[in-house]
């Protein structure tokens, strides 16, 4: 596994391009500092697309990406083999001139990751920074300028330090060259233009031993220096970070694979991208135009349950489960030329040890799934006449009528599509719940109900008023089990939810109509009487 961190981002950055463009699919998954805002972004089987689009974007806008995984695959036909190659990325934003990122972090999340070995002192320490266009934009305005301004308190310190040394040893007149130990990071670049801009009589270098050499040069020495100055394209490369890996996906246009991966998409596009757009509609159209391809491999395990129900792999569609159901000997080779999945010598840790939730090894057991689903979806049936095994793309076109579906926990549908029209909920109709006017019904809150109820299934309770609610049940098993449990109940009453009966609005709307309707033909009545 190649774990990734800031100081050799750049070294590895020409060699991940080249592995990116040369592959034939690309596996992401990232992971973040916390997955709900508030109780009002909390997922619900009422969510429209549009809804559960708010509450993400809500979401996606106060947290941040602490860890991306790039696993990147290529077919070796000769071998039948797929070579694997994951980078685990350490993600942390850097303050530099006036960007200093504000985010939020969640209790739940944080726990949630130190169950799963999460390295904080990685994410923070040695974090490789990322920018959106916003972001580069302001940051280019500032390297365009003579001076640049160091962020926070620390940075100045920093620099003004630096810059009193270098002054002090001008005035003693000892030597023509200064060794300075300088931090890594932005402020070194803080330190160089300050250095540069403050004495005309110096240039400055670094050093391969991460220092910073002050030399006394000629006014011809210095203008030639300058002339080849390339310190605000470092400093811009270096800020830019991961936003470079992000961009050369785009670029490459290969089809990107990712498990229950809508949060995962948002954030890179709102971290990496641009701010995420307040149009649901616009999301769709911008993130097509970036990732063309996309497979959602929890998507793809769902719908394909009952199609390979004969070989018994595809009994949970969570992600270590297809993983350990897929790569078990009868995961392997229940069809004919199953292809061997290899991770590269430096990313061999993979094969056999499990680090769940460490996004470098979820985005390889999510393009290991995508190729075992679509091997067995795309021999199946096939007898021993199949000379040779299938090529890449034959995949895709098996897999074509799941592309750029991506799957929707917990709502009124169960995934979105991101290059078409939403499908059509397939969840049971909402149902309506009346309490009696009895004393005992009126101690029942929406809370007890969703706690009954729940025994029947996964439901969402969404009060009306004291007497009324509405249930949005997972699946029709659980909707038809509580009609059927509460026929006869004495305080709660349950009904299919109807819209002409049950909705206020809409009942106002009619009587209005109504009301406007009878006053016109009364009108007219009257008129042709007088």
């Amino acid at each position: 596994m190649c774990d990734v961190k800031r100081d050799e981002f750049l070294q590895l950055l020409p060699e991940i391009r080249d592995r990116i463009q040369d592959c034939d699919f690309v596996a992401i998954d990232t992971e973040f500092t916390g997955l709900c805002l508030s109780e009002a972004c909390q997922p619900s089987l009422f969510d429209t697309p549009q809804e559960r689009y708010r509450k993400l974007r809500q979401t996606v806008g106060s947290f941040i990406v602490c860890q991306v995984g790039v696993s990147v695959f290529k077919k070796d036909m000769k071998y039948n083999r797929f070579d694997v190659w994951s980078y685990n990325f350490h993600l942390f934003p850097q303050s530099f001139a006036n960007l200093d990122v504000r985010f939020s972090c969640q209790a739940s999340s944080f726990e949630f990751l130190c169950q799963h070995n999460f390295d904080f002192n990685k994410f923070v320490y040695e974090g490789v920074p990322y920018l959106d266009q916003e972001q580069e934009k302001l940051l280019r305005k500032h390297l365009d300028q003579t001076s640049w301004p160091a962020s926070g308190g620390n940075q100045q310190d920093q620099v003004q330090l630096c810059c009193s040394t270098v002054s002090q040893w001008l005035s003693n007149g000892s030597g023509t060259e200064l060794n300075l130990p300088a931090p890594k990071g932005p402020v070194r670049f803080l330190i160089h233009r300050a250095l540069r801009t403050r004495f005309p009589e110096v240039w400055t270098y670094d050093t391969a031993d991460s220092q910073i050499i002050v030399r006394k040069v000629s006014q011809e020495k210095r203008k030639e220096e300058e002339e080849k100055d390339d310190l605000a394209d470092r400093a811009l490369e270096y800020m830019l970070g991961f936003t470079h890996v992000l961009r050369t996906l785009t670029q490459a246009r290969k089809p990107v694979v990712g498990h229950n991966m809508l949060m995962d998409l948002m954030l890179l596009y709102g971290k990496m991208y641009k701010p995420l757009p307040e149009k649901y509609a616009q999301f769709k159209r911008d993130l097509h135009q970036l990732f063309p391809c996309i497979y959602d491999t929890k998507h793809i395990a769902a719908e394909l349950k009952k199609p390979l129900a004969e070989f018994g792999v595809l009994q949970s569609s969570v992600l270590q489960d297809l993983y350990d159901a897929l790569s078990s000997h009868k995961g392997k080779f229940m069809v004919l030329h199953s292809p061997a999945i290899v991770p590269a010598a430096e990313c061999d840790r993979y094969i056999n040890e499990s680090h769940p939730h460490e996004a470098g090894y979820d985005s390889y057991m999510a393009g290991y799934v995508f190729i075992r689903m679509a091997h067995l979806i795309t021999m199946q049936g096939i007898s021993k006449q199949q000379p040779v095994p299938p090529r890449f793309r034959r995949y895709l076109e098996v897999l074509r009528r799941f592309q750029d579906k991506v799957n929707v926990i917990r709502a009124s549908i169960d995934h979105i599509c991101l290059s078409g029209e939403d499908p059509v909920s397939r969840r049971p109709q909402w149902l309506y719940v009346t309490l009696t006017q009895s004393r005992a019904a009126r101690t029942i809150n929406s809370a007890q109900i969703a706690e009954q109820f729940s025994a029947y299934g996964s439901v969402d309770i969404q009060p009306l008023d004291a007497n009324h609610f509405l249930v949005a049940a997972h699946s029709f098993y659980c909707a038809k089990d509580i009609l059927r449990a509460y026929r006869s109940h004495k305080l709660i009453h349950v009904t299919y939810y109807n819209m002409w009966k049950h909705s206020r609005t809409v009942q106002a709307l009619l009587w209005t109509s109504i009301g406007v309707s009878v006053l016109g033909i009364a009108w007219t009545f009257l008129g042709k009487n007088s």
